[in-house]
């Protein structure tokens, strides 16, 4: 997929519009613009400190945007308790602690959020719960509390929880970072999955090679900005900026 405008268009699914986002005052993410279709995987990529978990938190409002838009569908978002709710219904997000009920079994937490959220009945709920859980390979599990499940099958059971909402959109922000390379790379197979699957998502990763052979674009930051955006191919491969080059130089050469 060639790279995209970083304008806002009609028919992209999720745009952001001059998004910035400030901690007391002082600003983390600058006028981010950027548009992902319904569909694409985005790889946002960059040093610690870049503003990637910034920007991407905002999208869902966990940190409100200081400034600029958030369209879903065309459709500015945030701003009302409805208008929350509505969007993260439809934007799950996947984080590097998995989150989970340590007092829940795998299906008791996949099957939570749409009990209690969206008014599921229960019955249908454990049909949809069960269908995630086998969905990450792990349909063997849900009577298994967490804490006698390893990290990959944990973060799994979080990918499954945030798929049991039937999310239009999924974030994951930096999901392998906390587990050790096996156990990481389950995750990233069922993110591989996802994707196959035309799952539209938006990756806050260090993982180079996913970022190159699974994304559609690659987005890199620096110092709260957006530096370069291309094709993932094209970026990971000949980037044109200089900070960019020097950031892949320094993660190849480690």
């Amino acid at each position: 997929m060639q790279g995209r405008s970083m304008s806002t268009t009609s028919n992209a699914l999720l745009s952001l519009d001059g998004v910035c986002v400030a901690y007391r005052q002082h600003e983390v993410v600058h006028d981010v613009s950027l548009d992902v279709a319904a569909g694409e995987v985005v790889a946002l990529i960059g040093p610690s400190g870049a503003g990637k978990s910034s920007l991407l938190r905002a999208i869902n409002f966990l940190e409100p945007p200081s400034k600029g838009r958030i369209l879903l569908e065309g459709r500015e978002v945030g701003g009302t308790r409805r208008s929350l709710d509505a969007l993260r219904r439809d934007v799950g997000m996947v984080f590097q602690s998995f989150n989970l009920f340590p007092h829940l079994t795998a299906l008791e937490n996949v099957m939570l959020a749409p009990v209690h959220t969206l008014g599921v009945p229960t019955e249908q709920a454990r049909d949809r719960a069960m269908k995630q859980l086998a969905h990450v390979g792990l349909a063997d599990h849900a009577d298994v509390k967490p804490s006698k499940c390893s990290g990959g099958q944990q973060q799994r059971i979080a990918i499954a929880r945030a798929l049991a909402m039937e999310p239009k959109v999924m974030l994951f922000d930096e999901p392998t970072s906390s587990l050790d390379p096996e156990l990481g790379a389950e995750v990233l197979a069922t993110m591989r999955t996802l994707a196959g699957e035309g799952m539209t998502m938006v990756v806050v990763t260090h993982e180079m090679h996913f970022a190159e052979d699974v994304a559609d674009r690659v987005v890199f930051m620096a110092d709260g900005r957006v530096v370069e955006v291309n094709s993932a191919g094209k970026l990971m491969r000949d980037p044109k900026h200089p900070r960019t080059q020097r950031f892949l130089d320094a993660v190849r050469n480690r």
